[in-house]
């Protein structure tokens, strides 16, 4: 637990000074050791190689449009191999609030010992972190089976020019109701992961308008693809392009064929990206509830429940 360092000091050059201490990180490393790094690493990832130390860390894009598929599968094993040194970042965080919040000039001299403690009391007496331990094998066997197959929807959309076809979009409507079933639990491990899931109920409950109608619109290419036009989670007026190819009438993570997306992670096939996500939740899973729930719909009957708005209103007579 080193640190701490210079606000002005990005991640790859605190790494590098690390390097350069030969009584420090040094010691521990060994050749052919492997190191799962994000992209803020990436200035320092060559000098890592030099010392035959294995780098892994999610693809760049660069310039490109889109990741190919083998770039965004294997970022997608890395991201799940560095979930646990973000779940420790936010169990040190939750559990020490002292080192979740602005600190006074005077303390910065003792922030470094503190965060130490908090550190050794987790790895002393923390629990182990268990991603998904409910579903693990069958995730695991989804994300081997899958790593190596080549997304040949994408390649198809691209083939056959659908991206670039101008036709009218439509609501979804109840004709859709020959899409695939599927259970929460066929949901997480489609995804490979829980987290993703929760995000995919968070995202399709910013497209749901205050009449309960999602705000995505598709065609279909053929009887069993759909081309749907999802909004963008972050730019307004940008839209994404997902294509689902499915098995109708079915039941199960086997009626979706393929997925793609033109978003720059949109051609992986271990797990999905979060548009494609966010629409095989509604139309698996979702559709089929009585109402789909806005955050903000919760606190507030979470407030009525309590009498909140009650007392407020009598306190203002």
């Amino acid at each position: 637990m080193l640190g701490p360092y210079p606000a002005n000091l990005n991640d790859a050059e605190i790494l590098r000074t690390l390097l350069q201490d030969p009584n420090g990180l040094c010691k521990l490393l060994k050749e052919n050791d492997i190191m799962v790094l994000d992209r803020g690493f990436r200035d320092v990832k060559a000098e890592l190689e030099l010392k035959k130390i294995r780098v892994l860390m999610p693809a760049l894009k660069g310039k490109r449009k889109q990741l190919t598929t083998k770039e965004s599968n294997e970022s997608r094993y890395v991201t799940k191999i560095r979930w646990a040194v973000e779940a420790v970042h936010g169990i040190l965080k939750q559990k020490y609030q002292l080192l979740d919040h602005k600190l006074d000039n005077k303390m910065l001299p003792k922030i470094g010992t503190y965060f130490r403690i908090a550190s050794f009391i987790n790895n002393q007496f923390g629990k182990r972190l268990q991603s998904d331990a409910e579903f693990s094998s069958e995730i695991i066997e989804k994300m081997r089976v899958s790593k190596d197959i080549e997304n040949t929807l994408a390649a198809e959309a691209e083939e056959k020019g659908w991206l670039r076809k101008k036709l009218i979009f439509q609501s979804i409507s109840s004709d859709m109701s020959n899409f695939p079933e599927m259970t929460i639990k066929d949901l997480t491990i489609l995804f490979t992961e829980t987290y993703q899931l929760s995000q995919a109920v968070s995202y399709l409950a910013e497209m749901i308008d205050k009449d309960g109608q999602i705000k995505v619109q598709y065609i279909k290419e053929q009887s069993d693809v759909l081309k749907l036009q999802v909004p963008s989670r972050h730019i307004n007026r940008k839209m994404y392009r997902c294509f689902l190819k499915y098995k109708p009438n079915s039941v199960g993570i086997s009626g979706l064929l393929q997925y793609a997306c033109d978003c720059a992670n949109g051609s992986r096939t271990v797990g999905c990206c979060s548009h494609v996500a966010a629409i095989v939740y509604y139309l698996a899973h979702a559709r089929c509830l009585s109402k789909i729930l806005k955050l903000a719909e919760i606190f507030s009957e979470i407030f009525q429940q309590n009498n909140i708005f009650k007392q407020n209103n009598h306190s203002c007579h």
